[in-house]
């Protein structure tokens, strides 16, 4: 069961990581055609329709996940096929709201996310952008519960090949149309790209899901049990959007510094998302299968996987942290040309293992029954975060913005241990164990590449070669260490 919770995982985590390296492709060409000043334009427009897409789809994946595999639990598959029927009524209902919400509302959205001193012409580009990217809502609700519903039948590898084929139809859309589009017009017709990418994603999961409307279906009150399932879900899992919210408003003093608010909000946190979207795949499986587990009193197995996957994506993430800290400038100048940008990644990297650790803990303590803990450390997060930002961005600029964050997501980190704690599921030692082994075995492979360097200089070569050689050096030694480390203990044990 172990390793059928990892190999979903896996796959799961394959299509994230293959659309993140699709979609950094597609931005990186992008943010090269705009430039500094139009980039912008995508970034304040992209912000707060970010925000009411999550809205929109409000846990909507992790919460029908879980709903259908308690169904599936208890042996109710009719229900399940009741919920698919009605859970799509919903959907719809709920892109048509939000779409109308952001056309009426997009005025007063912009008026408090967008920069001071703004023209009007400047503000009404950023409007049709908003607008533009609005479409999205008609499908994307429904995206999210045709992968929540098949993820609760622990099918993995539609959503895997849909997230895939998304940013390919959005990246070979761009490469086209982008040699007969120029400046504000491509920000967008690149909202519209998104758009029709959703769309062939849409019509894949289709075709998986298809077959589950035409069975015998059970008469229950699916809306409001999927809406009690996926709020919790929708809370805890928004934190990421809420504290970027939160920062597009209260960031001003970083505007008077040209590229500082778009390598920050936009650029820099796209490259570390790839080691984090690992544990955002692990965190979905464990979702299903943990809640499935508790349904059927298998209580010491879900404890031995959770102890497991998070003790291992700890190993994961703890490496390409200080990875990306170490080769903060060659990895930011790969792909994009900010003056100051490779200094906010190297502070920015250490989201990696703060966003990481808490995407595996709500992954499985949110199918626990003391969930409500999870809510209410991120409402209480959410509000420390606005009231950090306010002390410390004015003394320390984008630094105090990336410690206010730090800081807040500690404490969704503590309420998730504490629900883990109250349901006999003790990982808070072990797991801070395993961070200090990770760092000090990282540290001692980083002297090892770093010895490596100053005895085999490769400048001659492009720099991306060297990140590679360097970052393969660097893994190697560190798992060949880690694994040397857990035999010898074992040894030690006996």
């Amino acid at each position: 069961m172990k390793d059928k919770t990892l190999l979903q995982a896996l796959i799961l985590g394959v299509g994230q990581v293959g659309a993140k390296i699709l979609s950094l492709v597609f931005l990186f060409r992008f943010a090269n055609d705009l430039g500094k000043s139009t980039m912008s334009l995508y970034a304040f427009a992209y912000v707060p329709f970010s925000l009411f897409a999550d809205l929109a789809c409000f846990g909507l994946i992790p919460g029908t996940s879980k709903l259908v595999s308690k169904l599936l639990g208890q042996n109710d598959e009719e229900k399940v096929n009741y919920l698919l029927k009605r859970g799509t009524l919903y959907c719809i209902i709920a892109g048509i709201f939000f779409f109308l919400f952001m056309l009426f509302f997009s005025r007063q959205i912009l008026s408090v996310s967008l920069f001071d001193g703004y023209d009007e012409a400047t503000f009404e580009t950023v409007r049709t952008n908003l607008l533009m990217a609005s479409l999205s809502l008609f499908v994307l609700p429904l995206l999210h519960f045709y992968k929540g519903f098949l993820q609760g039948h622990f099918i993995m590898y539609p959503s895997c090949i849909s997230i895939i084929l998304e940013n390919v139809v959005k990246l070979v859309l761009y490469i086209v149309l982008a040699k007969f589009i120029y400046d504000t017009k491509l920000v967008f017709s690149v909202f519209i790209i998104y758009l029709v990418g959703y769309i062939a994603s849409f019509i894949l999961l289709f075709c998986y899901v298809f077959p589950y409307y035409r069975k015998k279906s059970n008469k229950f009150a699916s809306i409001p049990t999927l809406l009690k399932t996926s709020i919790p879900f929708g809370i805890a899992t928004m934190f990421f959007t809420i504290y970027q919210f939160i920062d597009s408003i209260s960031l001003p003093i970083l505007l008077p510094v040209e590229g500082y608010y778009t390598a920050y909000m936009f650029e820099t946190i796209r490259l570390i998302f790839f080691p984090i979207v690992i544990a955002q795949a692990l965190g979905g499986v464990l979702n299903p299968r943990i809640n499935y587990m508790f349904q059927e009193d298998r209580v010491d197995e879900a404890k031995a996987i959770a102890e497991r996957c998070s003790s291992l994506i700890i190993f994961i993430l703890v490496p390409f942290m200080i990875l990306m800290r170490y080769f903060s400038a060659d990895i930011y100048n790969l792909f994009y040309k900010q003056e100051n940008g490779a200094t906010i990644l190297y502070h920015v990297a250490s989201f990696i293992l703060f966003f990481g650790l808490y995407k595996v803990l709500i992954g499985i303590s949110l199918g626990l029954p003391k969930a409500h803990y999870i809510i209410i450390g991120t409402i209480i997060s959410a509000i420390a975060k606005y009231i950090l930002n306010y002390i410390f961005v004015p003394k320390m600029g984008y630094l105090g913005a990336v410690y206010a964050t730090l800081l807040a997501i500690t404490i969704c980190i503590l309420a998730a241990y504490y629900v883990l704690y109250k349901e006999g599921i003790c990982l808070f030692i072990k797991n801070v164990k395993d961070i200090i082994l990770s760092a000090l075995t990282t540290l001692g492979s980083m002297l090892a590449v770093v010895l490596f360097r100053v005895c085999f200089l490769l400048n001659h070569y492009p720099a991306y070669y060297s990140v590679i050689l360097y970052s393969v050096l660097l893994i190697g030694v560190y798992y060949i260490s880690i694994k040397i480390f857990k035999q010898t203990y074992r040894y030690c044990i006996k």
